[in-house]
């Protein structure tokens, strides 16, 4: 995209590949402990299960309760047998009465590129719409608005923030599609809501054997980035585990003008015996990004959506950056108290402060009519946030006669404190058009001040019991919350709103299995969202909307045969509803409010395995009908919820030709969307990704090289977002990775 600019032209590539090191992030990591004084100590979660480690497709046995072999993956690699169920821990697909999807770590490096969304990853369930870009990690689960805040990690809420995420440290993904407090607990989120589902991002653990693993990456434009990843066990038995996984990436991506600068350093420390397990994770990560402005909304004046744009250019200004640095730090323990009962621990904290962000006024530009042309509104602030997070509890077994009770006790308790700029102020400095340019006539504004935004206090406690009896399997359990939200305004600290709130969310299901291959349920499941703080993006920002309950009814089959793994499941979720208004007298700015709820109905098929010798498969469909109800006077009863396609899919395809070589191709299908009360519509798109790998030995040293393409025919598409608005979609973007073992 051509830049008409009085300002200084965009600065020349820097690009490093620079092996990346303990010792060189350690400095920074330490000199921001320092300053922020973190003084907060938590400790660990229970239920979770520890994670295995994968290499290629072996799978190595990290502890009893914990393990996982070669029998738990499925065919292919993509997709494992099992995973973690909240705080009710590690369970079969097969015994779990919800849609529930394991990606391996195989499928987090073919399609999770350095340069690419979260999304790239997490939709290779079909539950999953992406929404995204490199800057914001939005995506919808079952339609409904999530992003990082929503997410877990080791089972713990909070762990990552609504911005880009890593994913370098990570070893699989969690995804259990719909409602889920009952058996997630309670967690404080930002501008989304765990309403969608429960995911979990599982931290890599130290394997058996020693590693000490160096890839290189060079993706988009110019962007190099050198990961580290070093394990180690030790002592009596190997009990002890350290792993430790480090970032440093620098340069251009794909979008011309979007330059990204990460470092990051991650350690993992495991332990485990006879009587215990425990896993602490800790990490620090700065991030840069400057310019690759994505996000649009439409004003009055446009009738109908204008054609999609090129997805390489940056529609951005000059002076445009977000910049962030945080830590985390998360513990789970178990402890056995006998044969039978264990208590379990799991905390965390996450303090993260967003250093620079200067960026389109309420984080996107506005377009005011169908030419494409927008005014250059910008503004500037942070939004530094502290969330910390705690959990107790105890699980155990009781028999009688032929029933078996698996017993769940918990309590726990979130906090999220979250700072915002002292001054919503919006400064025109230019003009800008979608297919032409911009024009810019001054530089925008760096300097702000923030002060207290928002508190979050969120606690409750659960009750779970499992059944089994025979080829049943019945689950029963209540979480009760209670939720305190207070609003203030930044620019003197004074409380501007509050709201109490508490709810009970109960669980219950069946399953029934009347062979091992196959699976039969039904179940219904709740989730509880605290009063929403209106975010500064809005005009009645500070505002405080009321708790939103959701609820969902899911009847589904599993079957295992042949090496395939086939799911099909039917749901039925409402949800109280947020929307997105214009102003009164504003062509630009919007009020969010609550009115009506929505009613999101659907259909989900998915199947992973192999579908013949050399052949391995990966992906399903949804399809998703969901409507708006109850709105004021029935004014938008039976409309289309904005931005959500009714059709949604994936399926990826890997031939592997033999134990060095292979190829994997990937299609995505978004069906068309509505926007505006269906003024506006948004075309459906395909995309397509394709990619080879080739192992090997360098003298004796083993290499794997990789080559991806993602957006192969380089299509460009617009993304229906955050409800009413509209996303630039990634342009075709070229990774090259080359993987010693050292």
């Amino acid at each position: 995209m051509k830049r008409k600019s009085i300002m200084k032209g965009k600065k020349h590539l820097l690009a490093a590949a620079v092996l990346c090191t303990v010792a060189s992030i350690t400095p920074a990591y330490i000199v921001y402990a320092e300053e922020e004084q973190a003084a907060a100590e938590t400790a660990a979660p229970a239920g979770e299960k520890s994670a295995p480690e994968y290499e290629m497709e072996t799978v190595v046995v990290e502890g009893e309760k914990d393990k996982k072999d070669s029998s738990d993956t499925l065919p292919g690699g993509f997709v494992f047998k099992s995973g973690s169920v909240g705080f009710l821990g590690e369970k079969s697909v097969m015994d779990t009465p919800f849609t529930q999807t394991t990606l391996t770590n195989k499928t987090i490096e073919l399609f999770g590129g350095s340069s690419q969304p979260l999304d790239s990853i997490l939709s290779n369930s079909p539950s999953i719409q992406a929404s995204g870009s490199v800057l914001h990690n939005d995506f919808t689960l079952r339609g409904f608005r999530a992003n990082g805040t929503s997410t877990y990690v080791n089972g713990i809420p909070g762990m990552f923030t609504q911005f880009n995420a890593p994913t370098f440290f990570i070893d699989h993904v969690d995804i259990i599609s719909g409602p889920n407090s009952g058996i997630s607990g309670t967690g404080a989120q930002y501008e989304s809501d765990s309403a969608g589902g429960l995911i979990n991002f599982v931290s890599k653990k130290a394997p058996e054997e020693p590693m000490t693993r160096y890839t290189q990456t060079f993706s988009g434009i110019g962007s190099f980035g050198g990961y580290m990843d070093i394990a180690r066990r030790f002592g009596k038995d190997k009990a002890w585990g350290v792993r430790i996984n480090t970032e440093l990436l620098n340069g251009e991506t794909s979008i011309h003008g979007e330059n990204m600068k990460a470092k990051g350093i991650f350690v993992n420390v495991d332990h485990r015996d006879d009587k215990s397990t425990t896993n602490v994770l800790t990490g620090y990560r700065q991030l840069e990004i400057e310019g690759g402005m994505r996000w649009f909304k439409l004003g009055s004046g446009v009738t109908q959506l204008p054609s999609a744009p090129k997805s390489s250019s940056d529609y951005s200004f000059d002076g445009m950056v977000k910049a962030s640095r945080g830590w985390i730090l998360a513990v789970n323990h178990e402890q056995k108290v006998s044969d039978n009962w264990s208590i379990f621990f799991n905390g965390g904290l996450n303090r993260n402060n967003l250093t620079k962000n200067v960026s389109p006024y309420s984080s996107s530009f506005t377009i005011d009519n169908d030419a494409g042309d927008y005014d250059l509104l910008v503004t500037n602030g942070g939004t530094p946030m502290n969330t910390y997070y705690a959990q107790v509890g105890t699980q155990g077994k009781i028999t009688d006669g032929e029933v078996t009770h698996n017993l769940t006790f918990a309590v726990d308790q979130s906090w999220r404190n979250r700072k915002s700029a002292t001054s919503n102020e919006k400064n025109s400095i230019g003009q800008g058009n979608i297919y032409h340019g911009i024009v810019q006539n001054s530089m925008p504004n760096t300097n702000y001040t923030t002060g207290l935004a928002e508190k979050q206090k969120l606690w409750g406690w659960s009750v779970v019991d499992t059944i089994e009896y025979e080829k049943w399997q019945l689950l029963v359990g209540v979480h009760k919350h209670f939720a305190s939200v207070d609003s203030y305004t930044p620019a003197t600290g004074k409380k501007s709103g509050s709201v109490d709130s508490d709810a009970f969310c109960p669980t219950y299901a069946i399953t029934y299995k009347p062979e091992d291959k196959l699976s039969l349920y039904a179940s219904h499941s709740e989730s509880f969202n605290k009063g929403t703080v209106v975010s500064s993006a809005y005009n009645n920002a500070g505002d405080i909307l009321d708790p939103a309950k959701t609820k969902q009814n899911e009847i589904g089959m599993k079957y295992e045969n042949a090496g395939i793994l086939t799911t099909l499941s039917f749901f039925d979720i409402t949800q109280a509803n947020n929307i997105d208004v214009l102003a009164a007298g504003s062509t630009t700015q919007y009020d969010q409010i609550q009115d009506g709820r929505d009613r999101h109905k659907g259909v989900e098929v998915s199947a992973n395995g192999r579908l013949a010798d050399k052949w391995n498969v990966m992906g399903g469909f949804m399809i998703l009908d969901a409507t708006r109800e109850k709105t004021k006077n029935g004014q938008y009863d039976g409309y289309d919820v904005s931005g959500r396609a009714k059709w949604n899919s994936v399926v990826g395809l890997e031939y592997q030709a033999d134990e060095k070589f292979s190829v994997t191709g990937r299609a995505r299908y978004t069906g068309s969307s509505t926007i505006n009360n269906e003024t506006i519509t948004v075309p459906g798109y395909t995309t397509f990704d394709l990619g080879v790998k080739y192992r090997t030995k360098i003298k004796s040293t083993p290499a794997t090289f990789n080559l991806m393409c993602y957006n192969l025919t380089n299509k460009d598409y617009w993304m229906a977002s955050r409800g009413d608005q509209i996303y630039v979609s990634m342009p075709r973007t070229i990774m090259l990775s080359a993987q010693f073992d050292i």
